[in-house]
């Protein structure tokens, strides 16, 4: 079957949107080309897919550009997707039925999606529910994992975000700010918003960027939950035309030129991405960020660090890498590696392995050894951290997935 979309992009420092090109797929294969009428040169992935009037073909991804898998659902938003459009669509949903169905306004960074070539001002708008309706989101979510029927009411909180995984999640507005809202899953072992922040609290205090954070509790059947809100740092407010200019980012995943729904992960690598940052002009302190990101993640146990879970921005004229979001220790048991390449020895969390590729990050050996034994020096206050942030359960467990005994040896 042969299937096409439009992409629509909102250029950098602008608030239209212009038609960026045409992606056609058929029987896994993709061909995607730049819209003759596209106004400039510049385009997110000029490695992989610079502009030329020549259309590129693509057999990797089921035919769709890396770049574009980055605005597909998520896992929680294809269920939701799937659940909407149960009694109209008896079909196999393809890649570009879940492009095509979600909703634009809360797409990761400034790519759109349509099926006719211009620009309408439907497929652009923005309509956020306000942070006050949080708890109405609350019960929609326990629906959704209930298998309960969805109300007409409900379905305004049926967001089909592309931020990751197959957790709860929504974007909500206050003022002028949007918030992506992660609440407490029925299924979870711990409290993970609260274990979330904890992490996300603790990397900040020690210098590390992460996206900004903030706890609350909200009512919901006569009980307070907890929900953990993350401020959209690829949204910036525009006072001038009163909306969100939404900035271009990649994932790590496209920076890697890598494949998710592939066993092959030989490009899921601290070392490569620290060398595609090069190639995209980031800055040695933001390499430097990304060396101590890899030690933070072995640390506190986090091994679903996939390259979804690393974000890079355009912001003043150049790429950076994104703030850091989604670190959460592994709940079940001590890592022994991460999910991507650390070294010379692969995943296997170790110091030698750590201090193995130092170079690729533009460090020498002694600046990558002293950040390495700084960052193993946390330990005693990361624990005691934990234990007055935390539940004792919870406490006990994110400790338990420490991985710090791996880099002193």
């Amino acid at each position: 079957m042969k299937q096409t979309i439009y992409l629509y992009i909102q250029l950098p420092d602008q608030t239209d949107f212009v038609t960026l090109g045409r992606l056609t797929v058929e029987n896994g294969v993709g061909q995607f080309v730049y819209a003759p009428s596209y106004p400039t040169t510049w385009v997110l992935d000029e490695v992989h897919y610079p502009w030329r009037k020549e259309p590129y073909t693509i057999t990797t991804n089921n035919g769709i550009p890396n770049f574009v898998m980055d605005i597909m659902p998520d896992a929680w938003g294809k269920v939701i997707l799937k659940r909407i459009y149960a009694r109209e669509k008896d079909t196999p949903w393809s890649d570009l039925d879940f492009l095509i169905k979600a909703k634009n306004a809360d797409r990761f960074g400034n790519l759109c999606v349509g099926e006719i070539k211009t620009v309408t001002q439907k497929a652009t708008l923005e309509n956020f529910q306000h942070l006050v309706k949080l708890s109405d989101f609350l019960d929609f979510s326990v629906a959704m994992r209930k298998g309960e029927a969805i109300t007409r009411i409900q379905l305004a909180m049926a967001q089909t975000t592309s931020l990751g995984g197959a957790r709860p999640k929504i974007t909500l507005v206050d003022q002028d700010k949007l918030y992506l809202a992660k609440p407490k899953d029925r299924d979870d072992l711990i409290n993970v918003p609260q274990v979330e922040f904890a992490c996300l609290s603790f990397a900040e205090k020690k210098g590390l960027v992460v996206a900004k954070h903030q706890l609350i509790q909200v009512s919901q059947q006569s009980e307070q939950k907890d929900v953990l809100l993350l401020e959209r740092f690829d949204r910036i407010y525009d006072l001038q035309s009163q909306k969100f200019k939404r900035l271009p980012m990649l994932s790590g995943l496209t920076l890697l030129d890598a494949e998710w729904n592939s066993t092959n992960h030989q490009r899921w690598s601290y070392p490569l991405m620290a060398n595609e940052m090069y190639r995209k002009g980031m800055s040695q302190q933001d390499i430097h960020e990304l060396f101590r990101r890899m030690i933070f993640n072995i640390l506190i146990g986090n091994d679903d660090d996939h390259p979804k879970n690393h974000a890079f921005m355009y912001l003043n004229g150049r790429w950076r890498i994104a703030p850091l979001f989604d670190i959460v220790p592994n709940q079940e048991y001590k890592p022994q590696g991460l999910s991507m390449q650390i070294g010379i020895y692969g995943t296997q969390m170790g110091r030698e392995n750590v201090l193995s590729m130092a170079n690729q990050f533009l460090l020498s050996p002694d600046q990558a050894q002293m950040i390495l034994d700084e960052m193993i020096g946390w330990e005693a206050e990361l624990i005691q951290y934990y234990r007055a942030q935390l539940a004792p359960h919870d406490a006990e467990i994110v400790i338990s997935a420490m991985g710090v005994s791996y880099l002193k040896t």
